[in-house]
């Protein structure tokens, strides 16, 4: 329960990533848009091109955490493969005892 919890915490921050991204993305082509003259001379376009790449570095440090992260949730979810595997084959021999003999009907 803990691994499928975090595992969707990684991806509801994921997308939260992607979103603030997109909305800096945005940010930028409007103030390329709407910028007139020399952009270096634009004081809020450079700080707003600053604030941008400390948030896409931040972004990228924390994707690099969650990929972590999730390789080992999927490292762990992989270890109970195998018993799944032997789960599911004693049950489908339990359910198809009845087929030999009626006496094992539950």
């Amino acid at each position: 329960p803990e691994l499928a919890e975090e595992k969707a915490r990684l991806v509801v921050e994921g997308a939260e990533n992607k979103a603030a991204l997109e909305d800096a993305e945005n940010k930028i082509l409007h103030v390329l848009k709407t910028s007139s003259g020399n952009i270096l001379e634009d004081e809020s376009a450079i700080n707003i091109l600053s604030e941008s790449k400390a948030l896409a570095n931040t972004i990228a440090a924390k994707q690099e955490v969650a990929e972590a992260t999730e390789a080992e949730i999927d490292e762990t979810r992989q270890g109970y493969v195998p018993v799944a595997f032997q789960a599911a084959v004693l049950f489908f021999c339990i359910a198809d005892l009845a087929n030999i003999d009626p006496m094992y009907q539950y």
